[in-house]
């Protein structure tokens, strides 16, 4: 039982912690410049000026929040002002198609950022710690709003997956791995390092990040060509025209994003679910598992399963995998640290149905009475016309008395439970809202109904439990 943290970094520092450790480490230096500056000119006009140089390190970068207003009435000089105080090396540039891009947005009845915002503090803190620890600009984490709506899920008309809408090529080249049961396309932790080294390559390769960002959704061989045609222009702006339609609207939209989410999030902080110091971390899994065991033991719904591990396509961490993981916040991965070995015993000692029971086709055979139809026929047996028809190979629904049809009707047989367990009990995770135990167990004669009711807290069999639930069964005694 691992958590599997980041090389050289605790999961949980997040950028602003590493801002406030870089300005504490500012301030010692700070003093320690004033005791020793006191020493030799002990003046009120040295302190004042060394006063003045800490304030401006530590308090000139507080957080300005625009209203809708502010924002739609923005001038080129407030704007520059504005993305000078964040100090990235990402160029800004109040271009009219940035501005065009920050109105759409705003307009109320654009939508685009509203469910970001209700997932970004979870995918942030993940992004702003590789995009730190690769020494990236932190505005970088908005191209993943810009790609998929920070949606793990996110597939385009074109097959582009995941966060950061790898193409299967494209992934396969960055090592991510694509297969029946596995897309590593949407691995939280995988995609944003595979992501984050591509526009690396591409940085190193441009010389600009806004030339990298054009890379990233054009190709780098568009815009080698652009560079080309537009007689070695080494910026977006001076190479745009020369870009696909697509590339050239695409930079704008990444830096009127970058904005909008800095100075005027469409959500207010308090919409934010999450417990301060909340993220998503890594849990390494020793074994294969289905995901079912681990949401029921520490109480996750399906659609929070879904979103943070659908890299696993079947909801099951196959056996193949070498570095098996799963993306949790922070205190449910703590959970599971704690509670894995009996999850695994859990799964060990589950009790499926399905492994008693087998359907036998038994085949009867009819004569057809008089004044008889197909549909008739097909309700007195309970099944469908058009099987009649498949099984008879008959064209019509009109049929002549006095012959004879072949119904093929599959019969359940319930085999013996002959499995044991050491528990002297089995697991059962219950498989939508409705189910009881008798839906569960009632054609098992095997099964100890009430006892299992009782040590359940179920006052009736026939109660629904709901879905997702932890169960125990136990059989008859001997």
């Amino acid at each position: 039982m691992q958590i599997a943290f980041s090389k050289g970094k605790f999961a949980q520092l997040q950028f602003s912690k590493i801002t406030m450790l870089k300005n504490t480490l500012f301030l010692l230096a700070f003093c320690a410049t004033i005791a020793l500056n006191a020493q030799s000119s002990n003046t009120v006009s040295r302190i004042d000026s060394l006063t003045h140089l800490f304030m401006e390190n530590t308090l000139v970068k507080q957080q300005i929040f625009l209203s809708n207003s502010d924002v739609l009435n923005l001038t080129e000089e407030r704007f520059n002002y504005l993305t000078n105080s964040i100090g990235t090396s990402i160029p800004f540039k109040f271009d009219p198609a940035v501005k065009t891009q920050i109105n759409y947005m705003m307009n109320p009845a654009s939508s685009f950022l509203y469910k970001a915002c209700l997932r970004k503090d979870l995918y942030f803190r993940v992004f702003e710690e590789v995009l730190d620890r690769k020494g990236m600009p932190q505005e970088i984490k908005y191209l993943s709003i810009v790609e998929s709506l920070l949606s793990p899920n996110a597939v385009s008309w074109c097959g582009a997956t995941g966060l950061w809408q790898f193409m299967p090529a494209t992934g396969r080249m960055m090592d991510l791995q694509i297969d029946g049961t596995v897309d590593e396309r949407k691995d939280i932790y995988k995609s944003t390092e595979k992501a984050c080294e591509y526009l690396q390559s591409m940085h190193n390769k441009f010389g600009d990040w806004l030339l990298a960002l054009a890379a990233y959704n054009g190709g780098p061989g568009n815009v080698a060509k652009a560079i080309s045609r537009s007689g070695g222009k080494r910026t977006f702006w001076e190479i745009k025209p020369y870009l696909p339609k697509e590339t050239q609207n695409y930079v704008p939209k990444f830096l009127a994003t970058s904005f909008i989410m800095t100075f005027a999030p469409p959500i207010d902080e308090a919409s934010n679910n999450l417990s301060a110091g909340e993220m998503l971390v890594p849990i390494r899994m020793c074994c294969p598992i289905d995901m079912k065991y681990i949401s029921a033991v520490i109480n996750i719904n399906e659609f929070e399963q879904s979103e943070w591990n659908s890299v696993y396509k079947d909801g099951i961490i196959p056996s193949h995998i070498e570095n098996k993981t799963i993306a949790l916040p922070y205190t449910k991965a703590m959970q599971l640290a704690q509670w894995q070995d009996s999850i695994y015993q859990i799964s060990a000692n589950a009790f499926n149905p399905a492994d008693f029971i087998r359907y036998e086709t038994i085949i009867t055979s009819y004569k057809v009475k008089k004044g008889q139809t197909v549909a008739s026929i097909s309700d007195l047996f309970n099944v469908s016309s058009s099987d009649v028809k498949r099984w008879n190979h008959l064209k019509s629904n009109k049929i002549k008395a006095g012959r004879i049809l072949k119904i093929y009707k599959s019969k359940e047989i319930t085999l013996p439970i002959s499995k044991s367990t050491p528990l002297g009990f089995f697991f059962y995770i219950t498989e939508n809202d409705y189910q009881s135990m008798n839906d569960i167990c009632a054609r098992f004669n095997e099964i100890d109904i009430t006892r299992s009711c009782e040590i359940n807290r179920l006052i009736s069999p026939n109660i629904p439990i709901g879905k997702g639930k932890l169960i125990k069964i136990f059989l008859k005694s001997n």
